[in-house]
């Protein structure tokens, strides 16, 4: 195997004039209808493969009728008991799958292994209820699975509660104990906030695989096809207090890619009270999925960036080494934070991501897209590597994702609880202020605080404990001096040493 430049694994594609070149891997076999060939992540990586070195076919779309269904129409369509898969008591993981319709237009592929079986797990319009909807005969007849959702134990015994689901493109989320859906994860981003427009790869085919009994994983395989690109994908999920999912997956371009966004992640952020620009008009005091990026550096730095609705699209680069982790995070965990009874914004899980090969050279980056709402998801983060991928080649990557309400494991340092930005009285400095949570009071009261920016100037840095809750505030004033962007730098240190998390603010003349 070859290596990329990039550090993502990188091998030539195969001579079709070699024979042993090209042999399909051990155990491949045909997946249509039965099989008693072994099956396995090999076998989805070589229909990959060989699909890349055909022309991309566009799917055909669902009928008129169903595309023409509106939100609340579509969710009106049930699961009947005929269509869940693996129902007996005895089963772990139940499989829910949903139907085509309003934006869900791509048909997907499934299949079951069970018993080193593989079979197809065709459509049936018996599978769903579609109550009164104005959907014809022959719509309901060829509706097809759009995607599906895995069930398990999740909260208590007895009570199988949804752990993931795959639905659009090639959008998946998942739950831990506790959580409602927030952020979503998706296989690939190609040309994310490009001139060029972004395009959005899909899984076409999956294989679910049967867990054994006492299992307390499930297997999953995924076919991707799009314009660009095709991929093979392996998910192994976990469920529990931390939902867990190790993600291997194996790509081969088309044409050469130049802006691929690696494990990427996409949430909501409206409105936080450390917004520049205030909701005057809304009852609550904040609205998100996903309040931060919170960063483990490979240098040891623990970053927190708070998330931004801004005027106009912005990208940061906020990493060139990749990180031994860096995800989407929900800091704010009392229903107070939000106020909002139904959204339960309190209970959007965090999504943490750890590389489990090199990812090699690249950038970290953040895409925050402006939104008058909290129904689009207007936030992206994403590795981008440096090496443009190549076609007739293929580029491994593998990481672990971890959906909780409770914070990623292993910070030494004291994090951020919330920030807050105003005006001075006079109205000409932008004020900021920092809570850290709360820690031994020897380490905080001797901090002393390192504040930069880019451009204009830092006055009246000031550190102060609150006895009441037991967090330290840091405040200081920005003045910008005619400068229309300024990148800001806070942390926490004692002897040059820090105690506290890299605070990264960009402030823009709003």
């Amino acid at each position: 195997m070859a290596e990329a430049a990039d550090g993502i694994a990188a091998v030539p594609d195969c001579d079709p004039a070699s024979a042993e070149a090209c042999a399909a891997p051990a155990g491949a076999g045909p997946v249509d209808g039965a099989s008693t060939a072994a099956f396995d992540f090999g076998d989805v990586r070589e229909k990959a493969r060989l699909l890349a070195q055909q022309a991309f076919v566009v799917p055909p779309q669902v009928q008129k009728g169903a595309a023409e269904l509106n939100y609340d129409q579509y969710r009106r369509i049930q699961n009947t008991q005929t269509s869940m898969i693996w129902p007996a008591p005895e089963d772990a993981f139940r499989i829910l799958p949903d139907p085509r319709g309003y934006l869900f237009t791509l048909a997907i592929a499934v299949n079951l292994i069970e018993d080193g079986v593989v079979k197809a797990r065709p459509y049936a319009p018996a599978d769903f209820d579609f109550e009164d909807l104005p959907l014809a005969g022959d719509v309901k007849s060829t509706l097809g699975f759009a995607g599906f959702r895995v069930l398990t134990e999740l909260n208590e015994a007895g009570k199988f509660d949804e752990l993931v689901s795959f639905k659009g493109a090639s959008f998946f989320r998942a739950l831990g104990q506790g959580t409602v859906y927030g952020a979503s994860a998706r296989g690939l981003a190609i040309g994310t906030a490009s001139p060029d427009g972004e395009e959005f790869p899909h899984f076409s085919e999956f294989w679910l695989v049967k867990p054994e009994e006492g299992s307390d994983a499930i297997t999953i395989y995924a076919l991707m096809d799009g314009i660009s690109v095709t991929g093979a994908f392996a998910f192994r999920i976990s469920g529990g207090t931390e939902t867990r999912t190790d993600v291997t997956a194996t790509f081969f371009p088309r044409r050469p890619l130049s802006s691929v966004g690696v494990a990427p992640l996409t949430s909501m952020y409206f409105f936080s009270p450390h917004d520049l620009r205030k909701q005057a008009d809304d009852f609550r005091p904040a609205v998100h999925d996903s309040e931060g990026l919170m960063i483990d550096m490979a240098n040891g730095e623990w970053v927190w960036r708070p998330l931004v609705n801004p005027q106009a699209l912005q990208i940061s680069v906020l990493a060139t080494q990749a990180p031994r982790g860096f995800g989407l995070v929900q800091r704010k965990r009392g229903l107070d934070g939000y106020s909002d009874v139904e959204a339960d914004y309190h209970r959007r899980p965090n999504v943490w991501i750890e590389p489990s090969s090199d990812w090699g050279a690249g950038q970290l980056s953040l895409v925050e897209i402006p939104t008058a709402n909290e129904y689009n998801d207007n936030v992206v983060v994403f590795w981008r590597p440096t090496e443009t991928w190549q076609p007739g080649r293929s580029y491994d990557v593998s990481y672990s994702m971890r959906w909780s309400l409770t914070p990623p494991a292993g910070m030494t340092v004291v994090p951020v609880a919330e920030t807050r930005s105003g005006k001075t009285p006079d109205k000409r400095r932008q004020l900021f202020v920092i809570d850290f949570l709360s820690a031994d009071e020897a380490l905080m009261g001797g901090a002393e605080a390192s504040i930069s920016t880019s451009a204009g100037t830092i006055h009246n840095p000031i550190i102060k404990r609150n006895q009441e809750t037991g967090k330290t505030r840091l405040t200081f004033e920005l003045d910008a001096e005619n400068a229309s962007v300024a990148e800001l730098r806070a942390l926490l240190t004692q002897g040059g040493t820090p105690v506290s998390e890299t605070w990264l603010y960009r402030w823009r003349a709003e």
